[in-house]
């Protein structure tokens, strides 16, 4: 499983305090380990406040295959939207980083022209 070795991975020591965005179907938060990696010992097997917020757009993500790598559809469907609702997980380095940067993003949404394009979440 790609996204749980990269979860992982971004909770390491390895990895350490560095920020960090990922674009992955929303289930991902609910999976035992994303939980167990956000909720425990987190980036550099630091003990965190909180774990990363989530950016979630209002309108699905289409994601197109390169050409020549699905066979041609009659069906429209499978272009108009992503079989499941993406979203972004979010980290600044640190939970007083990341607790920073999701305030700003809240009261600056308007500013950047994102009021309901998007939603902030924790």
């Amino acid at each position: 499983d790609h996204v749980g070795r990269l979860v992982k991975f971004l909770a390491s020591e390895k990895f350490g305090t560095r920020p960090w965005m990922m674009l992955v179907p929303q289930w991902v938060h609910k999976k035992p380990y994303f939980t167990e990696a956000f909720e425990g010992k987190g980036c550099g097997g630091v003990r965190r406040k909180q774990g990363p917020f989530y950016l979630v757009p209002q309108k699905r993500y289409v994601y197109l295959p390169p050409k020549g790598m699905r066979p041609k559809k009659d069906s429209e469907t499978h272009k108009k939207s992503a079989p499941f609702v993406s979203m972004w997980f979010v980290w600044a380095g640190t939970s007083e980083a990341t607790a920073q940067c999701y305030e700003w993003l809240v009261s600056n949404l308007k500013l950047l022209g994102l009021e309901g394009e998007v939603d902030v979440a924790r």
